[in-house]
This record gives structure tokens, sequence and C-alpha cells, in this order.
């Protein structure tokens, strides 16, 4: 699991959503894809790692596969 993935995931939990449901909140049609991102199969974009901020409240640094909770 990748740093920004586990960090994903512990806001995510933290949150107390779903991956289904943080993807409808953040406007993604598949549910799966949140999965992929917390398992570093994938690494989101830029423009999901914004709509995640300003969901979970958190920053995401996507330039250097970081992540850092404020």
């Amino acid at each position: 699991m990748s740093t920004i993935g586990k960090a994903i995931r512990a806001a995510r939990m933290a949150s107390g959503f779903t991956q289904a449901e943080l993807a409808d909140w953040i406007g993604i049609t598949d549910g799966n894809q949140i999965s992929r991102w917390e398992r570093g199969v994938v690494t989101p974009s830029a423009d999901s790692v914004g709509e995640l901020t300003r969901v979970l409240g958190v920053r995401l640094d996507n330039s250097a596969g970081d992540a850092v909770s404020c």
C-alpha cells in the first residue's frame, strides 16, 4: 500500500465513509477506484486529490507520492 493510499484509507475511515460513499461524494461512478487508490494500484489524479482534500478535510500531496493530513 502506498503512502498516499494509506492516508486516503485512514482519512476515509476516520470520516466514516465506505469506499462507495466516498466515491459518490467526490463524483466517481466506479467505487472500486477508491480501493485501487488505497492499495496503491493507481495514483489519484490531481483533480481527484483536490476532491478528496475537500471531502475528507486532509491535504494529500500527489506530486511526491506522499500524503500529509492537516
